[in-house]
């Protein structure tokens, strides 16, 4: 479904900047920047980014001709894998079933 979504947003002959950040964290409220965060085209790694990153991601790509018509991950460099192994390890990780938290 997300691709279709993608899909739709490219093909409406409108400009787009598709942001697919790694999984979201609310450990820090103040981003970390960009020399600690890492930008990939091509699904092949992705780690985990703070809410607030995902923000200063956003303005800036508002400000940049360079993010026009693209689409990229995101997530801190530190905690980048390949793709294939971060699902796994999401669930390997949390063994409490009530520490999921919707963002609603």
């Amino acid at each position: 479904l997300i691709h279709l979504e993608e899909d739709g947003a490219r093909n409406r002959g409108l400009g787009y900047t598709i942001v697919r950040p790694g999984g979201l964290t609310s450990d820090r409220p103040m981003p970390l920047g960009p020399s600690y965060l890492e930008v990939n085209q091509g699904d092949d790694k992705s780690g985990r980014l703070s809410r607030a990153d995902v923000a200063g991601i956003c303005v800036a790509c508002l400000e940049r001709g360079s993010t026009f018509d693209v689409t990229f991950e995101c997530y801190e460099a530190n905690t980048a894998k390949p793709v294939e192994n971060v699902g796994l390890s999401n669930i390997l990780k949390s063994t409490d079933p009530t520490s999921y938290r919707s963002g609603r």
